[in-house]
């Protein structure tokens, strides 16, 4: 979504701290309590008391080890963040939508080499499938470039819109399946796609079929135009012109549902991140898809400076992508962007080890994801040879 290279900077980021870091491990972070200063004073160097936040989870073996939060999710109130406050997830959306899509794989209502056109026969559609919008290989053009330029900004967006814009066949960025680059696009089609496969309406059919099954109690798709209640709501903020925050929630692309707009919480997501690692969600066959390499990221992004460029150590790092995943050996994550939220979630395959930090504005969080990352992982080396499995 907005800033969306940042995912792929930021993924390509977390990735290398794994094994570019191994020579910093010395660093005696030897206790809980110790790590948990470390990433107090992490946090409180760059989010104020009075300002919008952050919420922090680290799970090991299942468990919350650290469960943290800064700032406030409503600055008139002054009301703090808590694990339960519900975050705007931007991108990281993206996993509990291919979600959807795999649950009616599983029912036998779906197959991921479906093309799109069986379900409308638009010029725009032929020869992509559903795997292809998926893995961000289907070359669909970019619907924010276009909405920013051509719609009245004093109505909603939503996915029905796009769909209409879609049917005008826009120019493809590249031929299905020739190329790679990351789509909102392709996203918010697969939303529309669950709809029109199980009659139900999208955030209905994710709450049942995925959030209720996962434990996840107070996780919703939010759709501005028909909007619910979220509880425990963290609002969005970015800075205006004289760095006063500003609310950012009636923007009007937050009708969209599939490529983003998922609010879940700290302790909600733990609860999914651990049916994941118990596979309560889907059948086995289809659960294993998840995190199996469907497509593979271009060494150099076409659109933007080459990491080598920005990060020197992220030279010959791989990076695929599974059912809306970034995907290494080593693990997996997701990051997210949209107006005044930024977020990262990662979990590692051969330890059982899941971090995750939401934030409500638009600050950059780059040094908070290598940080807190070396920082768990100093602690989970010194401590595996005292028991810690």
């Amino acid at each position: 979504m907005k800033n969306h290279l940042l995912l792929i900077t930021f993924a390509f980021l977390l990735i290398s701290c794994k094994n570019s870091n191994d020579k910093k491990a010395e660093i005696n972070t030897t206790s809980l309590e110790e790590l948990e200063v470390k990433l107090d004073s992490l946090f409180n160097s760059k989010i104020g008391i009075n300002e919008p936040g952050a919420a922090l989870l680290i799970s090991y073996n299942q468990e919350m080890i650290i469960g943290k939060s800064y700032g406030l999710r409503d600055l008139e109130t002054k009301t703090p963040i808590t694990i339960n406050t519900n975050m705007r997830m931007a991108s990281v959306s993206k996993q509990f939508t291919a979600l959807c899509v795999l649950s009616l794989v599983d029912k036998g209502l779906l197959s991921l080499n479906d093309s799109i056109s069986k379900f409308w026969n638009y010029p725009v559609f032929a020869n992509i499938t559903i795997e292809q919008l998926i893995n961000h290989t289907s070359g669909l053009a970019d619907y924010e470039a276009y909405f920013d330029n051509n719609w009245d900004r004093s109505k909603i967006v939503e996915n029905k819109d796009i769909l209409e814009w879609l049917a005008t066949n826009p120019k493809p960025l590249f031929a299905s399946g020739k190329g790679w680059e990351y789509s909102n696009t392709a996203y918010l089609v697969l939303a529309l796609l669950v709809e029109k496969v199980s009659g139900e309406e999208f955030s209905n059919y994710a709450k049942k079929n995925i959030f209720d099954k996962a434990g996840m109690k107070e996780t919703n798709f939010y759709n501005l135009a028909n909007p619910i209640e979220i509880k425990e709501r963290a609002f969005c903020y970015e800075k205006d012109s004289l760095d006063n925050w500003k609310k950012v929630d009636g923007w009007y692309m937050n009708g969209i549902m599939g490529d983003g707009a998922v609010y879940t919480s700290a302790n909600d997501f733990l609860a999914y991140d651990n049916s994941l690692r118990n596979n309560n969600i889907l059948s086995k066959k289809t659960h294993d898809l998840i995190f199996k390499p469907s497509s593979t990221l271009p060494k150099k992004w076409p659109k933007s400076n080459p990491f080598e460029e920005r990060f020197s150590f992220l030279a010959n790092s791989e990076l695929k992508y599974g059912m809306g995943w970034f995907i290494n050996k080593d693990l997996a994550m997701h990051t997210g962007g949209w107006y005044g939220t930024r977020t990262v979630v990662m979990r590692e395959f051969e330890r059982p080890l899941t971090i995750a930090i939401f934030m409500n504005s638009n600050s950059s969080f780059n040094e908070l994801i290598n940080e807190t990352y070396r920082l768990v992982n100093n602690y989970i080396k010194t401590t595996a040879n005292n028991g810690y499995k």
